[in-house]
């Protein structure tokens, strides 16, 4: 009779432990489901190296989440406490724990974004890309002048600055693949190297893309008739080494030194590139357009005037002296 009503007395404890059990369950299921408490969306950061049992209070310290300890559970039992992915999370508001849980472990964290303006040397790019402090890692060996593509580019905290030199240095050969296919069947050169250099000087010497063919058809002309091209960007990279921070007036001395990157003095193309040329400049160097053009010099707006003749050139020079003093005079207190 005794074992009998213990018995009974330890199945109805049973069973109370049961409800209670299920009733435990069935409330942190739905804290786990439920709408967060969370006002308004909120970045979130998780570190490299940080630890889920971590991430959890710091979620429940900022009132993104109502629970670390359920959070915690569940992720445990989810098998997702050890998927934890590194970055910046827009987390929006009244997310659950399950969503904050699912987004933290997709890697889908904010793409944040860097850009490289054409014409950009680089040094300039490299300089960029040390003072950016959400990337990592070193650069390494200086890039090619002139194999990397301008662009803006998409990354996450904690990339490394050579992925994005890669992805830089992969576009821009896949660009000069696609133009070399479609060149002009009558160009003064047979090499890729020679189309980067020249659309790197394209690049230099004009901003306006209406005459980026046209500046390319002058350096074609001047390349078939054995004049010096006389472009001064190349000259203006010789002694800034591509540093904006020497960069200065083009001196005499300038002109008269025995390097290839003197255009005005040595016959043909420098040695290298001296920009980073984008997309269009590069197609331009492949398309120039058919023009009797031989020389052009800065019209004072940004533009340029396009002449045939040396003497019609120096008329223009003139013109543009003259804009240039009136600038000066302008400019003067």
């Amino acid at each position: 009779m005794i074992a009998r009503h213990f018995a009974a007395n330890f199945v109805n404890f049973l069973i109370v432990i049961f409800v209670i059990i299920a009733g435990l369950v069935y409330w942190a299921k739905n804290q786990y489901q439920n709408e967060g408490p969370l006002k308004s969306d909120v970045n979130f950061e998780v570190k490299k190296g940080d630890r889920f049992r971590n991430v959890s209070y710091e979620l429940e310290k900022l009132g993104i989440i109502n629970n670390s300890t359920i959070f915690n559970v569940w992720a445990r039992y989810a098998k997702k406490d050890n998927k934890l992915k590194f970055g910046n999370y827009l987390i929006p508001s009244k997310s659950s724990m399950l969503d904050v849980l699912a987004l933290i472990t997709s890697g889908k964290s904010i793409n944040e974004q860097i850009t490289f303006p054409e014409g950009f040397t680089s040094y300039q790019i490299v300089e960029r890309l040390k003072s950016n402090l959400e990337l990592e890692g070193n650069i390494g060996p200086m890039p090619i002048e002139g194999s990397l593509a301008p662009n803006t580019y998409s990354y996450q905290k904690g990339d490394t600055r050579r992925s994005i030199l890669k992805k830089m240095s992969l576009i821009q050969d896949d660009i000069l693949d696609n133009a070399w296919k479609l060149r002009s069947k009558d160009l003064p050169f047979d090499t890729k190297k020679d189309a980067i250099i020249i659309a790197s000087i394209i690049e230099k010497e004009t901003s306006q893309t209406n005459e980026l063919k046209l500046v390319s058809g002058v350096i074609m002309n001047r390349l078939r008739s054995g004049i010096p091209l006389g472009m001064d960007s190349t000259i203006v990279y010789e002694f800034t080494d591509g540093n904006p921070k020497n960069m200065r007036s083009i001196k005499q001395s300038d002109l008269e030194k025995n390097t290839r990157y003197n255009t005005r003095k040595f016959l043909g193309l420098p040695p290298s590139a001296i920009s980073n040329p984008g997309k269009l400049s590069i197609e331009a160097a492949l398309n120039p357009e058919k023009t009797d053009f031989l020389y052009f010099v800065a019209d004072g707006t940004g533009g340029h005037i396009f002449s045939k003749t040396l003497s019609e050139h120096n008329k223009n020079v003139t013109k543009w002296r003259k804009i240039e003093i009136n600038k000066k005079n302008k400019s003067r207190p």
